[in-house]
């Protein structure tokens, strides 16, 4: 019998919470599930870790040890079948900072970083930030997934792009992409030299129980220009805390992306380090109970949209992100009209995704129960 109760109703206001103190909410009575964290307490391992540090009472700079450094290369043999070496890690407050830093390093001014679209908003975001300009290529769906369109990706490989943004598991898509998908991407980015920066840090948060997570960096040489990123923090509710790792097997490339990053990037706190430590060597007692909880959550809500004329979803292979499509014709702007009735969900054009929403479905049932009440509602309206 677990001992974690994903039911349980916990007050995040008043803490703030980049997800309930918006100040846009106030004086309202808003449902927020717009940002991608989740409304659940943490493993109990994870709070005795936050516990102990606090007691102790010093937080000082802070080293990476070799326990956390072992456990990482652990994790991603044991669950993505990848062998990996220490010194290929480089250890970053971030993923996004990850990636800007190495956008801003690796692609020329001539250049252009490459994203299927829709995608996390700062994998577009990132060419402003770092004065390069943006190629995109549209996602499709095929067989119930959301998937590349592959002829429009090569034709945007042809136009010289300095790096490959890859999102796997694909956020907000909730794809988790095939070795025979792997396969095609790094055969094309091969023959247009075209480094691959890979996002991973859904990969433990499957929700399609018959799929694996694919490393691309399994099936790199050493020599191909590439980046994986890996982070708990999504999958064990501590995006708070920060730290990540970023696996660079290329010498010239890590070398040169830790240049680039000195007098950029914090040292990472003895909260994240340790807080990282728990959640790789810890048992999954929480983690098990979570998928099994969301997973629940995810097929009340598709079950409810995809018998809604106007609303469409395709099955989550992975993430707590659920993708939904809406038309316009019958039901407005339905992300604005849903926040008019109480409930605030991301607006598909941030992630260049037309007429689609966001929604977060890691909250308790009750909350996704609301959720849907406040759909419902909306669509009763429509006249």
């Amino acid at each position: 019998m677990s001992t974690y109760n994903f039911d349980q109703e916990i007050d995040r206001k008043n803490t703030n919470s980049f997800k309930w103190d918006n100040p846009l909410y106030e004086g309202r009575d808003i449902l927020p599930m717009p940002v991608a964290d989740m409304d659940f307490r943490i493993a109990d391992e994870l709070t005795d870790t936050i516990k102990n540090i606090n007691d102790h009472g010093v937080i000082g700079y802070s080293i990476v040890p070799e326990t956390l450094k072992l456990a990482y290369q652990k994790k991603i043999k044991e669950a993505y079948d990848w062998d990996t070496h220490i010194d290929w890690q480089v250890w970053i407050p971030g993923i996004v900072p990850g990636l800007t830093l190495a956008c801003s390093t690796f692609v020329s001014s001539s250049q252009h970083i490459l994203t299927p679209i829709p995608v996390y908003h700062p994998f577009h975001l990132v060419a402003k930030w770092v004065d390069r300009s943006l190629l995109t290529f549209n996602m499709v769906e095929n067989d119930g997934r959301w998937v590349y369109d592959f002829i429009e990706f090569e034709n945007q490989l042809k136009k010289n792009p300095g790096v490959f943004l890859f999102c796997n598991p694909h956020n907000p898509g909730g794809t988790v992409f095939n070795v025979d998908e792997i396969a095609r991407i790094i055969d094309l980015c091969n023959q247009y030299k075209c480094m691959i920066l890979s996002d991973e840090i859904h990969a433990d948060l499957l929700l399609e129980t018959t799929v694996k997570h694919t490393s691309i960096g399994k099936y790199l040489s050493v020599d191909f220009p590439a980046i994986s990123f890996f982070a708990t923090s999504k999958t064990y509710n501590t995006a708070g805390m920060g730290g990540a790792v970023a696996i660079i097997p290329n010498v010239e490339i890590r070398d040169k992306f830790i240049k680039h990053s000195q007098g950029i990037f914090p040292m990472l706190t003895r909260n994240s380090i340790e807080i990282m430590q728990t959640s790789l060597t810890m048992k999954n007692e929480w983690l098990g109970t979570l998928l099994v909880y969301l997973r629940s959550n995810h097929d009340l809500l598709f079950s409810f949209v995809n018998n809604i004329n106007g609303l469409k979803m395709l099955p989550l292979e992975a993430t707590y992100l659920a993708w939904i499509q809406y038309d316009s014709k019958i039901l407005g702007d339905f992300q604005e009209r849903l926040f008019q009735n109480g409930l605030h969900v991301l607006r598909g054009e941030q992630f260049l995704g037309k007429n689609f929403i966001r929604v977060n479905i890691a909250c308790t049932k009750k909350s996704l129960e609301k959720a849907i009440l406040i759909m419902q509602k909306t669509i009763d309206e429509t006249s």
